[in-house]
């Protein structure tokens, strides 16, 4: 009933719910700042009119719904744009961007012991699912890439959504295939990455981030993470933090996990997850919460609904955060982003 009152996720909820704060710290990273303005004389097309219409960034964020488009090389930050009212202070939804830091949580947590391995049983660590046939067959790997075999169902992503209890979800939970052979993109997969990382640090995500990756990588702002009625982090979404200091986390990857000499998530897992593996289900373009780009470009995406991004190049050391309110429907449907990214990259 709450979904159908509220509607569509939007901008309103990371208030609109309770919330886990992830603190920041008491140092704040700053990238330097280009004084050419190279970026800003860039002209680039969307596809939105089906034909090679070339306007500049400006012009193109002002047409759609962006709260924040950020483009960073070499530590250096060449372009911003903040509008839709907003400003660097604010604080931005990152719908299934959030995915990709569990994945990185889930990566740290298995270093430091809480976790066996990617092959560990589910069960493990979420008994209630011992008595669901095939369950014994679940491991955290399957839900990393999105092979559970889970059954899609509505009611459990109303649930865990805009329910007062995630954990009630567990209860509806039915296999459709056995794990490890089918890829569909399930957010109950991610939330139960969560419930682990709870159940096996004995810290919310929230915490556990703040501490292993958010000060760490000295974001400048406390973000938050939105939570059911319990305090339980909503794992598969529902972050609020500044696009700066998102842009530090594509910066974490694109330096192998490594902070300024400090290794904050295992090379191997960083490499793990941004490399193409189509065994055991998987497909070709999404690994480990991450979607994976084209050869040509060696590039990876952290991507939520409504159009957010952080896209990283690795070649040439690019970062480009873009931050979007949901936009018209058709409308969305025809900005290719990705490919902006790269018609940036191609100029850079």
């Amino acid at each position: 009933m709450r979904g159908v009152f509220l509607g569509f996720p939007d901008k309103k909820d990371i208030h609109r719910f309770p919330s886990n704060p992830i603190e920041a710290g008491e140092e704040c990273f700053q990238f330097h700042e280009d004084v050419n303005g190279i970026a800003a004389n860039m002209k680039v097309t969307d596809w939105s009119s089906g034909s090679p219409y070339f306007v500049t960034l400006d012009k193109l964020n002002e047409s759609r719904p962006v709260r924040s488009m950020l483009i960073i090389r070499n530590d250096t930050l060449l372009y911003d744009f903040y509008g839709q009212e907003t400003t660097s202070d604010d604080l931005n939804a990152s719908y299934s961007v959030a995915k990709s830091f569990t994945s990185a949580l889930i990566g740290i947590a298995i270093s430091e012991g809480h976790i066996k391995s990617v092959n560990q049983q589910v069960i493990d660590f979420i008994p209630e699912l011992k008595d669901v046939p095939m369950a014994d067959k679940l491991e955290v790997e399957h839900l990393l890439n999105m092979t559970s075999g889970f059954k899609l169902k509505l009611k459990t992503d109303a649930e865990i959504y805009y329910g007062n209890d995630v954990a009630k979800a567990l209860k509806w939970v039915e296999f459709a295939h056995e794990p490890g052979t089918y890829q569909e993109y399930i957010n109950l997969d991610v939330q139960m990455l969560g419930l682990i990382l709870h159940r096996a640090t004995g810290k919310k995500p929230s915490e556990y981030l703040s501490e292993k990756i958010w000060k760490p990588i000295h974001a400048c702002s406390d973000a938050l993470w939105t939570s059911d009625k319990k305090g339980e982090d909503k794992t598969f979404c529902c972050m609020g933090a500044t696009a700066l200091d998102y842009a530090k986390f594509g910066r974490l990857f694109l330096n192998n996990g490594n902070w300024n000499g400090t290794q904050i998530v295992p090379k191997d897992w960083v490499e793990r997850s941004v490399s193409r593996d189509t065994t055991n289900g998987s497909s070709f373009g999404y690994n480990y919460l991450w979607h994976i780009g084209e050869k040509a470009y060696g590039d990876y995406m952290a991507d939520g609904m409504y159009k957010q991004h952080i896209y990283v190049h690795p070649d040439k050391n690019i970062i480009i955060v873009l931050m979007c309110n949901r936009d018209n429907k058709v409308a969305a449907e025809r900005v290719r982003w990705r490919h902006v990214f790269r018609q940036i990259v191609d100029q850079l």
